[in-house]
């Protein structure tokens, strides 16, 4: 009787994701098991030394098993802060992951993973079918920001709302078939990165939430360029944002340049990649010249790397 109780609880763990380790099984033959990588499994377990587990630990698997056939994700496991590709099995119209919808087309969705997504199993819908998906922590960092005089004056809560508001209803337009094709462009050649994506922020003390983009660091003037082929769709002088253009791709993608000094886009306008449409500046709330690149799949931020390294 006891046999069959451990059975059955073996079987539940493993359907709701969570392997319990028995003598003799190691990081390495639970990763061949379940078809996903040691360094995957480590990250998710927050393992320090995948050469050290016991029998009895509880480990969630990044790939539980009941998957569909026909389903694959790239990446896989899922990363804070950068989009997923979904093939969904034949029949499946949209796919939802934390809230967020996203519709098949040609077989195949883009979904965001949010950047404060928790480390661990997510239910990922096709259609109304849940099955459990592993994301896996994106190693941001953090850091202090202090704003003077009339800087600080503009870390108003309210107004970056508004303007974040503004943005993703232009960002709705950018629905449809992907306008572009492999790796993006730098908006700005050769520029190195003052500041990554996902890093947590204060700003004078105060929590700021996470940083939305990546700045690029470069003197004022310098040529801001369409990273990918996209429409203008927003073109304005914001309090906090700055001078902004936002571009929308296709795909429920637009990428936001900010802090510029000029803008040379009107809304309305189709642009190809490396088109100039602004100029590197520090208007709104910036503490010195660079370019604010961010990158929105169906509103939510993603990391800017996953569309410069693979396209995504």
């Amino acid at each position: 009787m006891r046999a069959l109780l451990l059975v059955f609880l073996l079987g539940l763990a493993l359907a709701q994701g969570v392997h319990v380790v028995r003598p003799g099984e190691t990081l390495y033959s639970l990763a061949r098991r379940y078809g996903v990588s040691v360094e995957a499994l480590a990250a998710l377990n927050g393992l320090s030394d995948p050469n050290r587990i016991q029998a009895g630990q509880r480990l969630v698997i990044p790939r539980p098993e009941g998957w569909p056939p026909g389903l694959s994700l790239k990446p896989y496991p899922l990363v804070q802060g950068r989009p997923v590709w979904v093939r969904a099995p034949e029949g499946v119209e949209k796919v939802r992951l934390d809230g967020v919808f996203a519709p098949v087309l040609a077989g195949r969705a883009l979904l965001p993973v949010g950047a404060t997504a928790a480390p661990g199993l997510h239910g990922l819908f096709l259609d109304d079918r849940r099955v459990l998906v592993a994301v896996v922590p994106g190693g941001f960092g953090t850091r202090d920001l202090v704003l003077k005089g009339e800087k600080a004056g503009l870390f108003d809560r309210k107004q970056i709302r508004r303007e974040r508001a503004k943005i993703l209803a232009a960002c709705q337009s950018a629905a449809g078939p992907a306008r572009w094709r492999g790796p993006w462009r730098s908006p700005v050649p050769g520029a190195p990165v003052s500041a990554p994506f996902g890093e947590r922020r204060r700003y004078n003390g105060r929590p700021g939430g996470y940083h939305a983009g990546m700045d690029l660091a470069a003197p004022a003037g310098t040529p801001v360029r369409a990273p990918a082929p996209g429409r203008v769709v927003l073109a304005e002088d914001f309090a906090v944002r700055g001078k902004t253009v936002v571009l929308a791709h296709g795909r429920g993608v637009c990428s936001i340049l900010q802090h510029l000094s000029e803008i040379r886009a009107r809304v309305g306008e189709a642009v190809r990649p490396g088109e100039e449409v602004g100029a590197v500046g520090s208007t709104g709330l910036s503490t010195g010249p660079h370019l604010h690149f961010e990158v929105r799949v169906l509103g939510v931020p993603q990391d800017p790397r996953a569309f410069l390294e693979g396209g995504p």
